[in-house]
């Protein structure tokens, strides 16, 4: 039962640790993301879909990763989150299946069209204003990223049990130095003793 106590409290240390380290990674990157760009890890961004252009592929509140593309990889029938040109969107991140691409000489262009939509977007998207290749999609996830920007239910799930684990394992540590401790002194009277026996003898 005691091993596995200790196992038990090794993964909840280790789940711990990687939440810390994972927070504070995505922190980072958020505060040194440039302004006019998007976070990204290792090439890879996260967004939350908010609209239902792309169902049924995609679904409303949907997680999908992004993955930093070649543009010249990007071929009809791919899906790609872009900033957008429609001054309705005001340069919002927007996810829709590429139609067709045009070639010109500034540039390649992509023709884009949510696959809910009857017409295709009005404005071409520039390879500049392309973020990446959409490569995974997940609509649990982005429910249970959507529930848990709530602060009231992060504060309650997440903050509050792990504040409550490191409270319990730096009591757990203070314990075991002060064993330690008490053992170490234990020793010392012990060697002090039979020395002291020695010397009479």
């Amino acid at each position: 039962m005691l091993m596995v106590k200790k196992v038990i409290t090794r993964v909840i240390n280790v789940l711990c640790m990687i939440a810390i380290t994972a927070s504070v990674l995505v922190l980072l990157t958020v505060v040194l993301t440039k302004s006019g760009s998007v976070p990204n890890i290792f090439g890879y961004t996260m967004f939350r879909v908010m609209s239902g252009s792309m169902e049924p592929a995609i679904q409303t509140d949907s997680l999908i990763i992004v993955k930093k593309t070649d543009v010249s990889e990007i071929l009809p029938g791919d899906i790609i989150s872009f900033f957008s040109q429609d001054p309705s969107l005001d340069g919002a991140v927007n996810t829709h299946r590429v139609v067709s691409v045009e070639e010109t000489e500034s540039g390649r262009y992509f023709v884009t069209k949510g696959d809910m939509n009857s017409m295709q977007d009005q404005y071409l998207t520039s390879e500049n204003d392309v973020i990446g290749k959409v490569i995974f999609t997940s609509h649990a996830l982005g429910v249970a990223v959507h529930l848990l920007s709530n602060p009231l239910i992060f504060i309650t799930l997440i903050i509050i049990p792990l504040f409550v684990i490191l409270f319990m394992n730096l009591i757990r540590t203070i314990r075991y130095t002060k064993r330690l401790m008490k053992e170490e002194e234990e020793a010392a009277v012990r060697e002090a003793i039979e020395e002291i026996r020695k010397k009479k003898s």
